[in-house]
């Protein structure tokens, strides 16, 4: 579905009240500390934004909710509502009346046929990590971001407490996708519906880890996809609140783009789309410079991913790339290559590192010399769920794994607090971390990928963005899977070396998948087996030879 939409054109631009002195201030008043906050039409995530107001800017103070952790503040001529968590207090706020909230806004739901979206929100226990930041700026970017003051933070000792956040969800018969605008136009949830599993990691609080860019001073592991800009190690825009449009149905496809605020430097917006009969969704990033120069960036999504049912990883977690070769960005073994240097994949001095368990600490890596495509993702065999991300190799050229360790991991306390693992799947515009593209001047980058949950087939040899297949060599036989993300009735043909081993009529979806071993079917070193899917046309939808 193409986004008729401009993001950035129907939000209000606030008019802040001209800065005063502290000797002057005797009326109370707020000033924002967050970097870009929302103004909200009461006091609460749950009730919509109205508009934004940025750090710096002074609001005279209307009132105060019952709790005291919002402030209504004088606003375009009007009140709306801002989170004290991200404003700092002047003049003598112990006076603020309480003032009654509207009532809550209903849930808003828009839906054609098998596909909606609907407006919620989440409550997440939330650390206390905003109130120690400060805005700061990288020269290079002419970027203002928030860094973040871990010394202040640990010496306050600090505790969660339960913060709801505005929540978009698209569903349709298989998927149920959750995106949070207010942390940084995250995917928070992926929910496959034929095993009731969330795919994404989900981290249970929202906890500053000491790890993302080292200028920043943390980021935070919240989980799910989020979009790195424009630096690397997550970027700055992963805690940030950005706009969102929904996209009502059409056609049979519904979504959301989610976007930055428009503050004349390099901005990204992604569209998220989501079509009825399909357990596949589409990413359309967009990256624009509206500088009069070009601009040397970084962009990278980042998943955190943990299939299955335990919201962590295990030992039988299998990485899916297509390549016989990785550099590595960095690593806990001595005994494995430095950073930038390369290593064969997946078998490294006798070890498949294709497979979590056998790693004893931290690894990073990307495809060398660039990604190959058109897939990457993860598999869990013991869980038998995994994710697949189908995406253009030659426009997004970076394609990265990473992972916390196994037998001796970086300690899970650093970002969350109930011992929950994930790894994380990378995708970006250049191939590794040390290279930077180019946008030119008014320039823009567009294109689509495909994400979809995969279960039920034993592992992924192949996929591509109709589905993926398994092709594996067994003692007793051949061992085939089939998964389709979409219902496909029509002939499956196995064959090894050119030779017919099984043609016969098939019913496939994404919540049937097909998975048989064909006894008696030798593969030997040499052998090359092939599996064709044909829908009821007569035209494949998957096919892929593997050698032996």
């Amino acid at each position: 579905m193409a986004a008729t939409a401009t993001p950035t054109a129907d939000r209000p631009t606030p008019t802040p009240t001209p800065p005063e002195t502290p000797a002057a201030v005797a009326s109370p008043a707020v000033r924002v500390t967050g970097a870009v906050v929302n103004v909200r039409q009461g006091p609460g995530t749950a009730y919509p934004a109205i508009g934004q107001v940025k750090a710096g800017e002074r609001y005279p103070v209307l009132g105060r909710n019952d709790a005291g952790d919002w402030w209504q503040i004088a606003f375009e001529g009007g009140a709306g509502w801002v989170s004290a968590t991200l404003v700092q207090g002047e003049g003598n706020l112990q006076g603020a009346a309480v003032v009654p909230a509207p009532p809550p806004p209903p849930t808003r739901a828009s839906a054609s046929g098998s596909v909606r979206v609907t407006t919620t929100s989440v409550a997440i226990p939330t650390y206390p990590y905003a109130a120690f930041t400060a805005p700061a700026v990288n020269p290079d970017y002419g970027w203002t971001y928030r860094r973040f003051d871990r010394a202040a933070y640990e010496a306050s000792h600090p505790q969660p407490a339960v913060q709801r956040y505005l929540a978009v969800v698209l569903e349709n018969e298989y998927l149920r996708l959750t995106v949070l605008p207010e942390l940084g136009g995250r995917i928070y949830q992926l929910i496959f519906k034929p095993t009731g599993h969330n795919q994404l990691y989900q981290n249970p609080v929202v906890k500053p880890s000491p790890w993302g860019p080292p200028e920043q001073g943390g980021w935070l592991a919240v989980g799910g996809i989020e979009w790195g800009l424009p630096v690397e190690e997550h970027g700055y825009t992963w805690a940030d609140p950005w706009g969102y449009i929904v996209l009502p149905p059409d056609g049979g496809e519904a979504g959301v783009i989610v976007f930055m605020p428009d503050e004349g430097h390099l901005r990204v917006e992604v569209e998220i789309a989501l079509r009825s009969g399909e357990a596949a969704f589409t990413l359309r990033p967009r990256l624009v410079n509206p500088a009069a120069r070009p601009v040397a960036y970084k962009f990278w999504l980042a998943a955190a991913l943990a299939p299955g049912a335990a919201n962590r990883v295990g030992p039988e977690l299998r990485w899916l790339f297509p390549t016989d070769r990785v550099t590595v960005h960095s690593r806990g073994d001595g005994d494995l290559p430095e950073a930038g240097q390369t290593m064969a994949w997946p078998v490294h001095n006798g070890v498949d590192y294709s497979r979590l368990g056998n790693w004893r600490r931290w690894l990073g890596f990307f495809e060398a010399p660039a990604a190959h495509g058109p897939y990457a993702g993860v598999y869990d065999t013991a869980a038998d769920e995994g994710v697949v991300r189908v995406f253009p190799a030659d426009v997004a050229r970076g394609s990265k794994g990473f992972a916390l360790g196994w037998s001796d991991p970086l300690p899970t306390e650093s970002y969350t607090d109930d011992g929950s693992t994930y790894v994380e799947l990378h995708g970006g515009v250049a191939p590794t971390f040390w290279d930077s593209a180019t946008l030119a001047a008014g320039g823009e980058l567009a294109w689509e990928e495909r994400w979809f949950p995969v279960a039920g087939i034993g592992g992924v040899s192949y996929a591509d963005r109709n589905g993926a297949l398994h092709i594996a060599a067994l003692p007793n036989g051949l061992e085939v899977g089939v998964y389709t993300v979409r219902a496909v009735a029509g002939r499956l043909r196995v064959a090894v070396n050119d030779q017919t081993v099984l043609d016969e009529a098939v019913s496939i979806a994404p919540d049937r998948p097909w998975r048989r071993t064909l006894a008696g079917v030798a593969v030997t070193g040499g052998s090359r087996a092939q599996v064709t899917l044909f829908d009821a046309d007569g035209a494949p939808v998957l096919n892929y030879a593997r050698p032996f």
